[in-house]
């Protein structure tokens, strides 16, 4: 999904309302229909049914109000902040204003500094959802006044409460993503149609928490005829989500996909697994776990689904290419491989890795342990007839693969991400905060899913099987790597509003893991 400036966004969006069928309250009933879906999910995530929405004065003022409505018929429990006088509001805004106002819902009405002060608003909200509404993308100075005590009494709601922010961040900039005063600090934001520039900057990260993008009902051509190339793409739904086909009625298992999870060593039994549960939750149809028999009580315990021909370790305590074949194990019946979580690094899983990227005619995903052996080749053996391949590596695996140092990954994720893909012929995910995805040639796509919380082991292992299992299903490489990567993310994000923990186990990941629009 390209990104739209605030100037494009705001075309766009003129060139939308001049068509009759979708006017100006069409687009805002749309918005505010897409915010109250994540306003509702965050409430059910948090156990609570609690939502305060704070309306300012412009269109996102009007989002929050038909929001505010939406959950209220729904059967949430919602309050109305408003940071105006009625009188104040224009446009669709009033119109959204006199429709909010058929209904019997609670409002406060703050449209002065001192209306803020009001001892009663301190204990408005103890726990649940705060809405933020305030400001549009239109900021380009510091927020004072009404606007300020606003954002302010939206700050001061956390931890207890979450902060779901509609567009961006009341008092972040939607080009640059630079805050010139005060604003809202989002474990949520929505914004509208398109992403902003702002998203790009890693900078904006911390105040725009788990971002989405809320399907307004803009037409692609016109979106897309505002949109120039900005260096990357945005992964997000509910464009990503389209990739997924719909399963018929009368399909079976054979037709979701042969996924071989190889991996395991003695010092790393329960990574395949991990793998192997991921892939499963992604909707594989049929998966090997090729494992040392030390996983076989993690497998039953975690994957009882999986295939699961324990494999005799070698000396070194790793697997090998022979052990496979005695085995059984043909590579070439199945439609893609995961290589290398818990494999470890000796001349065995040196000669497997090695052998597989010369011979297997099919979906090759190397992660962990066969990135490294990958790169201690040199350069990359070519790939048979009928082979494509995904690397994941992390930071310290692409600087390996690269043969830079991890801080030069760092500096320019994007460059690093198109020179990985390029010279390996493979489709890159390149792992850490603002995750890339790219395939040679290609433009980079950018992911804003996922939290610090996911930084724990394992998260990979999961991400290598969700991806392999939407390859496998019959998606193209970088679909599969960038839906699998979006529905990762969706999963930490979730799971860390649910337990309200400073980090997530794998396990929570694969027990979140959702394919949706919200």
């Amino acid at each position: 999904m390209r990104f739209l400036s605030v100037r494009q966004m705001r075309a766009a969006d003129a060139a939308t309302m001049a068509r009759p069928e979708t006017a100006g309250m069409f687009l805002m009933f749309r918005a505010g229909r897409a915010v109250a879906a994540a306003a509702m999910r965050l409430a059910r995530l948090r156990e609570t049914r609690r939502i305060v929405c704070v309306a300012g004065r412009g269109n996102n003022g009007g989002d929050a109000l038909v929001a505010a409505r939406i959950a209220a018929e729904a059967g949430f429990s919602v309050h109305l902040l408003l940071a105006a006088a009625p009188e104040d509001l224009h446009g669709d805004a009033a119109t959204a204003w006199r429709w909010f106002s058929e209904a019997p819902i609670p409002v406060t009405r703050c449209p002065t500094v001192e209306a803020w002060a009001d001892p009663a608003l301190a204990t408005l909200l103890a726990e649940g959802v705060v809405v933020d509404g305030v400001l549009g993308t239109g900021c380009s100075r510091a927020p004072e006044g009404t606007v300020l005590e606003a954002i302010r009494w939206i700050n001061a709601r956390r931890p207890a409460a979450a902060i779901l922010s509609i567009d961006l961040p009341s008092g972040m900039n939607g080009d640059t993503g630079t805050c010139p005063g005060e604003a809202v600090s989002a474990d949520w934001t929505v914004t509208l149609a398109r992403p902003k520039p702002c998203f790009a900057n890693d900078r904006s990260v911390p105040l725009t928490g788990h971002l989405s993008v809320g399907d307004i009902g803009m037409p692609n051509a016109i979106a897309d005829a505002e949109s120039t190339p900005t260096g990357c793409r945005l992964i997000a739904g509910p464009e990503i989500l389209n990739a997924l086909p719909a399963r018929r009625a009368e399909s079976h298992k054979g037709d979701y996909g042969r996924l071989l999870v190889i991996g395991g060593s003695a010092a790393y039994p329960h990574a395949p697994v991990l793998a192997a549960a991921g892939a499963l939750r992604a909707g594989v149809g049929l998966l090997t776990l090729a494992a040392p028999e030390t996983c076989r009580a993690a497998a039953a315990a975690h994957a009882p689904e999986a295939i699961f021909p324990a494999i005799p370790l070698t000396d070194d305590g790793t697997l090998s290419w022979e052990a496979l074949e005695a085995a059984g194990i043909a590579p070439e019946r199945y439609d893609g491989i995961v290589l290398g979580p818990g494999l470890n690094r000796t001349p065995d899983t040196a000669y497997l890795t090695e052998t597989l990227l010369s011979r297997y005619p099919g979906r090759l995903l190397l992660d962990a342990d066969a990135l490294t052996l990958l790169a201690e080749l040199g350069e990359p053996p070519d790939p048979p007839e009928g082979q494509r391949r995904i690397l994941t590596p992390h930071p310290g695996e692409a600087a390996r693969l690269a043969g830079v140092s991890i801080g030069t990954i760092q500096r320019d994720r994007l460059r690093a991400v198109r020179d990985l893909a390029d010279r390996y012929r493979a489709t890159v995910v390149l792992k850490g905060s603002g995750t890339l995805v790219c395939e040679p040639d290609g433009e980079p796509w950018l992911n804003r899913t996922g939290n610090p919380g996911m930084a724990a082991g394992g998260s990979g292992d999961v991400l290598a099987g969700v991806i392999g299992a939407l390859w496998v299903q019959g998606l193209a490489a970088r679909e599969a790597a960038c839906l699998g990567v979006w529905a990762h993310g969706n999963a930490g994000d979730a799971a860390l509003w649910c337990l309200r923990t400073p980090s997530v186990t794998a396990r929570d990941l694969i027990t979140h893991l959702r394919f949706d629009g919200v």
